[in-house]
């Protein structure tokens, strides 16, 4: 009987630290108990504009993110009881949070570099036709990612890498930072060139329709295409690291300034091109920035290298082919002329067939 009670005692011993010490976490993570409700997989709710949408909270998923240690309402602060009211306002990703980075003097906030991307080429301006606002893309499109990707530490350069860190932490402290900053190595939350490509591509970039609705140069329509047949394209489809891709040429280490090419900030501005393209090449001069990036083969745009890629370079390939070709099948007439031929036995070897030696 006392054995009887004593394993009843460690099983419930078991049971209720188990139990507690997954209260503790989800009470840490969800101090205001949002996922009394937001736990459940069907919550959902049908719009004004009758989309469906699911406000389903995955408790797992969200304590092993970026912002799992950030409450709710630091979110969304313009929830003021609960149960609330319907959500009519879109997060705001330059709140402050209560939360205060590793030798940091104020709470943590993305205020800086939203301020930088308000100023770039994506962020809707009241000019914008409402097809234009409506294919910019806001911090979710890009930043909406669950792509954790191991990379070699070798291939991200330490200036590079605290030039990103600079974005949102405080100079000071700067080398104790960088030793807490090291997971951007290790565990880089961001997208392979392959991928980056993909996202600018996907739903604006690529869509030359799109692009021609907004009024884009006929460069700008073509852009992925002429991309993906430059030197660039062609090594990071086949998965070069360090080809450029998108922002590599169309922002500097900010991530977010992306601005149009007449703009003196741009980092693709006639004017920068010089020192952006030393990034990656060491010896250039005036003339190398002048070579396309975006090198379009049709007989329209350049005629000389449409002529060049169409005629001369096929004229080499077909011919070098062909050539290559006759010159195997006179080799093995003229062989077969003097009687030797081609015989399966202990491998493929050519055989004298007529006693010569």
């Amino acid at each position: 009987m006392k054995l009887k009670n004593l394993l009843i005692a460690v099983l419930a011993i078991s049971v209720l630290g188990s139990g507690l010490n997954g209260f503790s976490e989800v009470t840490a993570a969800d101090r205001e108990n949002c996922l009394m409700c937001h736990k459940y997989p069907n919550m959902a709710r049908i719009g004004e504009d009758g989309l469906e949408r699911n406000y389903y909270v995955d408790e797992h998923i969200f304590l092993n993110s970026l912002h799992g240690e950030v409450g709710c309402r630091e979110c969304h602060p313009y929830i003021k009881k609960f149960p609330h009211d319907p959500v009519t306002e879109k997060v705001d990703c330059a709140n402050e949070c209560h939360i205060k980075p590793p030798f940091a003097e104020k709470n943590f906030s993305h205020r800086e570099i939203i301020d930088v991307f308000k100023s770039s080429e994506h962020e809707k301006k009241a000019e914008d036709s409402p097809l234009m606002k409506q294919s910019k893309p806001d911090c979710k499109y890009c930043h909406l990612n669950p792509l954790y990707k191991r990379v070699d530490e070798n291939i991200i350069s330490f200036g590079e890498t605290l030039d990103r860190c600079l974005n949102c932490h405080q100079k000071k402290g700067v080398a104790e930072a960088y030793l807490h900053m090291t997971h951007r190595l290790r565990h880089k939350t961001s997208r392979d060139s392959r991928e980056i490509v993909s996202l600018c591509a996907e739903n604006c970039h690529g869509d030359e329709q799109l692009m021609q609705k907004l009024g884009a140069s006929a460069a700008a329509v073509e852009a992925v295409e002429t991309y993906r047949e430059s030197i660039h394209g062609k090594m990071t489809a086949l998965g070069s690291e360090k080809a450029a891709d998108c922002i590599s040429c169309h922002a500097s280490s900010l991530i977010h300034d992306i601005y149009d090419k007449d703009n003196p900030k741009s980092t693709i501005n006639k004017d920068n091109l010089l020192t952006l393209c030393k990034n990656c090449h060491a010896k250039i001069n005036p003339y190398f920035v002048r070579i396309a990036v975006h090198p379009s083969i049709k007989e329209p745009h350049n005629p000389v290298l449409f002529l060049i890629s169409n005629m001369v370079l096929r004229t080499i390939l077909y011919g070098t082919v062909f050539g290559l070709m006759g010159l195997l099948f006179l080799e093995s007439y003229r062989r077969k002329k003097d009687g030797i031929g081609m015989k399966i036995k202990s491998g493929s070897s050519w055989r004298n067939t007529k006693g010569l030696k």
